[in-house]
């Protein structure tokens, strides 16, 4: 019984990893503006949808976190490692 138990996905895949980090910076964009030098607001901006585009490109392609048990095909979350 216990090799047919799938393994709790923990969300350290490369897409979710990616989407926390995009939308820590977004968080953080209002911020930078306001206490960070004026010359450098473009700069913090394209940082930010920089790292929002990068998010969205990530695989699995999209807008959506990958998830272990979805009925959409493609939308499971990428592994570098083989789970035991």
């Amino acid at each position: 019984m216990a090799d047919s138990k799938k393994n709790y996905h923990q969300g350290h895949d490369i897409k979710s990893l990616a989407l926390n980090l995009a939308t820590f910076l977004l968080f953080m964009l209002p911020f930078a503006l306001y206490f960070g030098e004026d010359e450098k607001a473009y700069t913090y901006v394209g940082v930010v949808v920089g790292f929002l585009l990068l998010a969205v490109i990530v695989p699995p392609v999209g807008w959506m976190r990958p998830h272990p048990y979805t009925d959409m095909p493609g939308n499971e979350p990428l592994q570098f490692r083989k789970n035991n």
